[in-house]
């Protein structure tokens, strides 16, 4: 697939606001204040929406991961979550847009971030990844096109649902994905496998997908109708 900016971005381009600008570190601080509206989600408990344990700053269970196709990092939970949210980030890079080396692109786990709804609270656990989050913020919603949609459905149902993406939550926050199963789930432990399988397989692995492929695009649908539900 042609990895183009989306249309907020050529925007940004054409009127002069660098696409990057006011992002943050990547996998470090704080995201950008958020404008839109949005039921503050609780800042003092010690599981994140999805059911992952917070994890302070200075957790062993956190650790810097490279993204594989680039020459990013981002800090994630170790483990399983951290196999599976590098392979979207890899996979965004190569099938939706480009994650180019500059700053603020990724941000995984924050410690001090400020949670506007409650799946933003999975980045406390290490178990969600933001991707250009500046770019699509909070509440924005249609940003993508058409193609980079099918692209990010075809990567969530690759994953079998492991993953869900910030899109299809209210309010939407298209830059966002988070692990969408408990922490002791076995559909995790096995896709992480599988990943871990296909990075050691020519062929295989991001990269490698026909996103429109009619039988990808129906699986993908029929998973988003699923997650929708």
């Amino acid at each position: 697939m042609n990895s183009e900016f989306s249309r907020r971005t050529l925007l940004r381009r054409f009127t002069g606001v660098a696409a990057g600008a006011a992002l943050v570190a990547a996998g470090e601080g704080l995201l950008a204040p958020l404008a839109a509206q949005a039921a503050d989600a609780p800042s003092n408990t010690s599981k994140s929406a999805n059911g992952w344990d917070v994890l302070d700053a200075h957790s062993p269970e956190t650790a810097i991961h490279a993204i594989p196709g680039t020459n990013l990092r981002v800090t994630l939970r170790r483990g399983d979550a951290a196999t599976v949210l590098a392979y979207v980030a890899q996979r965004f890079h190569y099938d939706v847009m480009p994650l180019e080396a500059s700053r603020g692109q990724v941000l995984g786990y924050a410690a001090d971030l400020q949670v506007k709804s409650d799946f933003e609270s999975n980045h406390l656990s290490g178990t969600a990844l933001a991707l250009y989050p500046d770019n699509y913020p909070l509440g924005s919603k249609g940003n993508l096109y058409p193609n980079q949609v099918t692209a990010i459905r075809d990567i969530v149902a690759e994953l079998q649902g492991v993953v869900k993406w910030g899109g299809d939550m209210q309010p939407v926050k298209e830059s966002t994905f988070f692990l969408d199963v408990p922490p002791d789930s076995t559909k995790l432990a096995l896709v992480a496998r599988t990943l871990k399988e296909w990075g050691v397989t020519p062929g295989k692995g991001a990269g490698t997908q026909n996103v429109e492929d009619p039988k990808r695009m129906a699986a993908a649908k029929k998973l988003a109708d699923k997650q929708a539900a």
